[in-house]
């Protein structure tokens, strides 16, 4: 088998450090090439602007012996994307190099409002039975929430990383808001009974949060977790599970994300006090099938999904939530540290996109051979 080219559509921030990756940001590409090496590929990382569906030739990063160097090489068969981008323009280049005969697999998904995924989960009838109560945050469905819950998130439609997350709780004769904002070290606390914080209110006006019944987690050491499940597409174009990443909270927060201070560990390590009923071979089991079962029903939505990261929280006895849905699995900040996997069986994470590329372009010599 021959070397072939695979592409790879990085984020403009990404590209612009390629000459001189350093730290984590460079452990995770020496992963890719080792992976795109192991499958006989040439990765050739690429912007999306570059991408033309007239043009057979692209100019791209590709790792030399002289370190990554921009040179244009024959435009890929087969694409991965590792942006998501919900620019207009960006979905007719991607649909037009799509008609000019191009594969690109996990293609930005730009329609990835939390609520409207709610919406589609809902239509299975298994997965729904997983969903928190979710709803867009508006003056009536947050009373209504209110009023069947006594402690709710609060997270905009549209956002990753936990940025602006806000927490509601009751307490006898009141309510607390806990939130904080990015120019904010720390958290505030707003006690109030009838009147909404002028926060609220604010949200509320702008229309881009929505609601989220709060699931009572799972514990590690007295701090909730919760799991970004990794499930992709392998070598056989088949989804699996191809790692679970457990959050911990920092104590005393309710994010756990590794910006607000999480810490990441492997299920065996958290689950024998966290989870101890159920053995831990059950326990992964249950959580691929669930994982499994999403990712099936979301690609009637969205086509060529590959590499998905789920956020998934656990109850107490085990039952899996649904959170949230990444449409790029890995979790850079959380599975590094001083430049090293913080354990060797993440790596999968990195390199499995890489087995589906070889599948892809096999399906597509294959079908060229007929």
């Amino acid at each position: 088998m021959s070397y072939e080219g695979v592409g790879v559509i990085v984020p403009s921030a990404v590209y612009k450090q390629l000459p001189q990756l350093s730290g984590n940001l460079k452990s995770m590409f020496l992963l890719f090439e080792q992976a795109a090496e192991k499958n006989k590929l040439i990765p050739c990382y690429i912007k999306l602007s570059k991408l033309r569906p007239s043009k057979r030739s692209v100019v791209a990063y590709v790792n030399t012996s002289n370190g990554y160097q921009l040179m244009r090489v024959p435009r890929p068969k087969v694409i991965y994307s590792r942006i998501i981008d919900k620019d207009q323009a960006v979905r007719e280049r991607i649909n037009s190099l799509s008609q000019a005969g191009v594969t690109i697999f996990n293609i930005p998904n730009y329609d990835v409002e939390k609520y409207k995924i709610h919406q589609f989960l809902l239509k299975d009838e298994k997965i729904s039975e997983h969903l928190p109560q979710t709803e867009l945050l508006s003056k009536q469905n947050l009373r209504k929430m209110m009023t069947k819950y006594d402690s709710l998130i609060l997270k905009q439609n549209y956002g990753e990383r936990g940025i602006g997350a806000m927490k509601l709780e009751q307490r006898t004769d009141f309510w607390t808001l806990t939130y904080k904002t990015p120019r904010m070290n720390d958290y505030k606390r707003i006690h109030f009974s009838n009147e909404l914080p002028k926060i609220l209110e604010y949200h509320i006006e702008n229309g881009n949060y929505i609601i989220q019944e709060r699931i009572k987690l799972a514990t590690y050491n007295g701090a909730p977790f919760d799991m970004r499940v990794a499930v992709q597409k392998d070598g056989e174009g088949k989804f699996k599970v191809t790692g679970i990443m457990c959050k911990v909270a920092k104590k005393n927060h309710f994010l756990t994300n590794g910006s607000e201070g999480g810490q990441t560990y492997r299920l065996d390590d958290i689950h024998s006090q966290a989870i101890p009923k159920i053995p831990l071979h059950v326990l992964q089991k249950t959580i691929s099938m669930f994982t499994i079962r999403v990712a099936h029903h979301l690609e009637q939505y969205f086509p060529h999904l590959a590499d998905l990261g789920f956020d998934i929280c656990l109850t107490k006895d085990g039952t899996p939530y649904f959170i949230e849905c990444n449409f790029i699995s890995d979790y850079v900040g959380g599975l590094f540290q001083h430049q090293k996997l913080i354990h060797d069986e993440w790596s999968k994470v990195f390199t499995t996109p890489f087995d589906y590329a070889r599948y892809l372009l096999n399906l597509k010599k294959q079908a060229g051979n007929h």
